[in-house]
């Protein structure tokens, strides 16, 4: 799949959207207790509906990039 058929990695997402991204891939049990453990980790509360920019880049670097995505700087 090329760069252009692909949409940019966002900044940040919400549980719901990293769910949807990574569905195809993953249960979503596995996805939401997975990013649960990341914002535990970092004392973030678990109640949180959007994922902040490092631990979400912490669960990409964990588990590849989503399929379809790309990171916005890639060439």
């Amino acid at each position: 799949m090329s760069k252009a058929n692909k949409k940019p990695l966002p900044h940040s997402v919400t549980k719901s959207e990293l769910i949807e991204m990574y569905c195809n891939q993953f249960s979503e049990a596995k996805i939401r207790n997975q990013i649960n453990e990341i914002l535990k980790e970092k004392n973030i509360s678990k109640d949180t509906k959007i994922i902040p920019h490092l631990e979400f880049m912490e669960f990409v670097e964990t588990y590849g990039l989503p399929k379809g995505y790309h990171y916005e700087d890639d060439v």
